[in-house]
């Protein structure tokens, strides 16, 4: 009894200092935080979090690795033997629409990447990899069409990401005011990502594909009226992604 206490409050004491370890590597980036600052916000001492965890390479491989565990779930959900692929798309785009929430291990990889990515685990790249393949796949059995399909899979894989993690993030801020001319068109589907925004990009990405296809969740409102706003930033959350890509 007495050795699963003691196992749990060191488990305890783990989760924490990892809780913290994630805001201040978000916040500074791996270059930027310090293991002083990590072990004064967390309420401990520098020799305990050693203790605990390790230096400061061993506690951001604990982030990481917690992290992409998190995203992985999202991105790599289960799923039945005989799943259609129509299905399958719309789970795939609802995997990344709760990716795109993970807002933390988004701003600790887009900090690395645009620092050259060297200190990311290959990990990341596999399971990113797989997504798109799993993506790409899904959308050639959805149409029939191996070779000639009417959009890239991989491009509407990534536009789907962008789209969700730049509405994620963005517009809480640029709507939070009522003079914005588009606010009551955002209200309609709200500033967070959601299921009535999701069936919104469901649409969009079956008629990209010319697939016949109602979205999961069929109790959502009619927001067509969107349709062409939603298709304007998804252009530009894909534009976005090609400046980064090539910088």
């Amino acid at each position: 009894m007495a050795r699963q206490l003691i196992k749990q409050k060191r488990s305890e004491k783990c989760e924490h200092i990892l809780e913290i370890a994630t805001e201040v590597f978000s916040e500074k980036g791996y270059s930027g935080a310090l293991t002083d600052e990590i072990a004064e916000r967390a309420g401990i001492s520098k020799r305990s979090m050693y203790y605990y965890i390790g230096d400061k390479d061993m506690l951001y491989e604990a982030v990481i690795k917690n992290l992409l565990e998190q995203a992985t779930i999202h991105l790599l959900m289960d799923h039945s033997k005989n799943e259609s692929p129509e299905h399958e798309i719309s789970r795939l785009i609802r995997g990344m629409a709760q990716f795109a929430k993970l807002h933390q291990f988004h701003a600790i990889v887009m900090r690395e990447l645009f620092a050259g990515g060297g200190n990311l685990p290959k990990s990341l790249r596999t399971d990113i990899d797989h997504y798109l393949e799993t993506f790409a796949a899904a959308c050639k059995r959805a149409t029939n069409d191996t070779d000639n399909l009417n959009v890239s899979p991989i491009v509407v894989a990534w536009m789907v990401f962008a789209f969700f993690l730049h509405w994620d993030i963005t517009m809480p801020f640029v709507y939070k005011d009522k003079d914005c001319t588009q606010y009551n068109a955002i209200a309609v589907v709200g500033k967070n990502v959601n299921e009535q925004l999701v069936a919104e990009i469901e649409k969009l990405v079956f008629k990209m594909l010319h697939v016949g296809k109602q979205p999961m969740n069929s109790g959502t409102k009619d927001t067509s009226v969107c349709s062409g706003m939603f298709q304007q930033l998804l252009e530009g959350a894909i534009a976005e992604q090609q400046q980064l890509l090539a910088a």
